[in-house]
């Protein structure tokens, strides 16, 4: 089932937050996580940040809405839009978004797109922009398949353990 987070699901948001962080980089996945992969979770920092984004208007800086795969009573994947920095940008949210390794291929990346995006929509948001590791593939055939396109690439974006990582970034037009 895919919902809208709210503050009763912090905890639950977190503990998903740091299972499907350790799994970038190991055990066959692709780096996807913009950390090494030593870097520990702030639980109580990302908590503190979904709680004040959640509460915040959309017509506010640094606001956030978060959707959640909720399965096996556990959330096992997720989506954040976020809002800009300035008001001049309150038309537009970054996307970010990850679902664990057990639960991917079954469509919850699709879900969870088709949810934020509907709501964008119905919000009368008008872009959604993104970025993904030019190396990730799946991803980016994701995005492409909902209408995402990509409008640049930065190289060696990110360094990660060592590795050197492209970002493709990418934008849907609503």
């Amino acid at each position: 089932m895919i919902a809208q987070l709210a503050v009763a699901d912090l905890p639950a948001l977190v503990a998903h937050i740091a299972r499907h962080s350790l799994e970038s980089g190991r055990d066959g996945d692709l780096i996807f996580r913009p950390r090494t992969s030593d870097a520990p979770i702030d639980e109580s920092a990302t908590i503190e940040r979904h709680r004040v984004g959640w509460a915040l208007p959309l017509d506010e800086p640094y606001w956030l809405r978060t959707w959640g795969v909720l399965e096996d009573g556990k959330i096992r994947g997720h989506l954040d839009l976020h809002g800009g920095r300035l008001t001049s940008e309150c038309h537009r949210a970054m996307l970010g978004m990850g679902v664990e390794r057990g639960w991917r291929g079954r469509g919850h990346g699709r879900g969870l797109l088709a949810a934020a995006i509907a709501w964008a929509k119905g919000v009368e948001l008008a872009w959604l922009d993104l970025g993904v590791f030019a190396h990730n593939r799946r991803a980016r055939s994701l995005y492409a398949a909902v209408g995402f396109v990509e409008v640049g690439i930065t190289r060696d974006r990110f360094r990660v353990d060592g590795t050197a990582i492209d970002d493709v970034a990418m934008a849907l037009a609503l």
